[in-house]
């Protein structure tokens, strides 16, 4: 493993287990075994490690998803696939990273979200069109429209004003979107599809299972 891809994924691990402000580049090296004048040849700075960090994360997540869809039966079964890995993403990173992401780089966490809401609202319409193509969405939808309507309801889901974590699992109010979502432009079909695959999931999802 080259130098660069060690520090990327040991500092990737360190952020995501105690947020971005708590890791101080000397904890990195000395996690890492790596001076801090060989990270400081590598990365100009803390904020030039963040953003590989960051598209590190990126393309693991995108490889999941990409993944995912190879195996999926059917639509519905690719949509609690995505619920599976979104709730996996929510409870392995604390709080603390995309708080400290927003409040200390900023300009990073601006470029990161219209990044990730283009391609977010990209892939719910690709998701949308192949379930009306099999039936179990409505055809009578705007899929545009419906599309941005599910990624501002998951961009709400972060909003500590709407949702305070003291209060709410984001990993709850994740699965009470998507599901509930996806519930109101299904047809028939579709409703048959999502009831039994909430019947043979209950075990693995924590709205319908709250105690785990």
């Amino acid at each position: 493993m080259k130098i660069k891809e060690r520090i990327v994924l040991q500092a990737t691990e360190m952020f995501i287990r105690s947020g971005i402000k708590a890791i101080t580049m000397d904890d990195i090296s000395g996690e890492t075994g790596v001076s801090k004048r060989t990270i400081y040849e590598i990365f100009a700075d803390k904020n030039d490690l963040l953003k590989s960090c960051i598209d590190h994360m990126d393309m693991k997540f995108r490889q999941e998803k990409e993944e995912a869809v190879t195996r999926a039966k059917n639509i519905i079964d690719l949509v609690f696939t995505f619920i599976k890995i979104g709730v996996k993403a929510i409870n392995s990173i604390n709080p603390l990273f995309n708080s400290d992401l927003k409040k200390y780089h900023y300009h990073i966490w601006k470029e990161t979200y219209r990044i990730s809401t283009e391609r977010h609202r990209s892939h719910i319409q690709k998701v949308i069109i192949q379930g009306i193509d099999e039936g179990v969405f409505r055809n009578n939808i705007d899929v545009e429209v419906v599309g941005i309507l599910l990624s501002e309801q998951l961009r709400m889901m972060s909003d500590e004003a709407v949702f305070p974590s003291v209060r709410f699992s984001k990993a709850v109010v994740f699965e009470n979107i998507v599901i509930n979502f996806f519930r109101g432009i299904a047809t028939k079909k579709g409703l048959d599809l999502i009831e039994k695959y909430l019947e043979e999931e209950a075990d693995q999802l924590v709205t319908v299972n709250p105690e785990t």
